[in-house]
């Protein structure tokens, strides 16, 4: 498995259990890593730190996911992160929604360090070749 040196994420989501995991997960990897436990926090911190990928729930406290992915997609002052979906979520009208506003890859919670691993590596190295969004 390739490593995430060089790759600043950052992770939106209210659960702690699940940003602790990504963080131990991704920094073990390599990844510079930054968190935030709802919307606002998280757009915050993508407009600060500029992240290659974007790690995003749905179900945020604040405010939908889906309602952030724009606001993370199109800040004027940064590059386009690559945004990874991690939800509950399943039905067909989300996933395509999510695609629609510019999520890379879908993950269904509960998910296992591989599956989350297989979305950024495929993220990363499709990155800019126009390949299809992926679901895990």
């Amino acid at each position: 498995m390739e490593d995430l040196r060089g790759q600043t994420i950052v992770a939106i989501d209210d659960a702690d259990s699940i940003r602790t995991f990504l963080r131990i997960s991704l920094e073990t990897y390599g990844a510079t890593f930054y968190e935030a436990r709802n919307a606002a926090e998280g757009v915050r911190l993508c407009k600060k730190y500029n992240p290659d990928i974007v790690v995003l729930d749905l179900g945020l406290p604040d405010k939908d996911g889906l309602d952030v992915l724009p606001e993370i997609k199109k800040e004027p002052d940064s590059r386009d992160p690559y945004v990874i979906v991690l939800t509950v979520r399943k039905d067909t009208d989300t996933k395509n929604k999510a695609w629609e506003l510019g999520a890379q890859q879908f993950v269904t919670k509960p998910f296992t360090l591989d599956e989350l691993m297989d979305a950024m590596q495929s993220t990363l190295k499709n990155n800019n070749t126009g390949s299809q969004a992926s679901y895990y």
